[in-house]
């Protein structure tokens, strides 16, 4: 799989330095919050392509209108290409 030109390469911790013991900081219930709030904004993309009956499609332009957003939602990186 080849890099895509925008990666940012992160290294690897230092051994010991993850502890699932310690209390976490506020960066990272932070990022806990952060993540939630997509996650939600998620749910409701899947709920708005759930609500659809599949069976009251009748043009290939419904169906295909369908399509592209269900696999937006199943496919990361078109749904970033999607909501652009």
């Amino acid at each position: 799989m080849a890099t895509p030109a925008n990666a940012i390469l992160v290294p690897k911790s230092e051994k010991g330095s993850y502890n699932p013991n310690r209390p976490a900081g506020a960066l990272l219930r932070a990022q806990t919050l952060h993540l939630r709030e997509a996650l939600i904004r998620h749910l409701a993309d899947l709920a708005a392509i759930l609500a659809v009956d599949p069976g009251a499609l009748k043009t290939e332009g419904e169906v295909s209108a369908y399509i592209h957003r269900a696999t937006a939602i199943l496919h990361t990186h078109a749904a970033r290409a999607a909501r652009k």
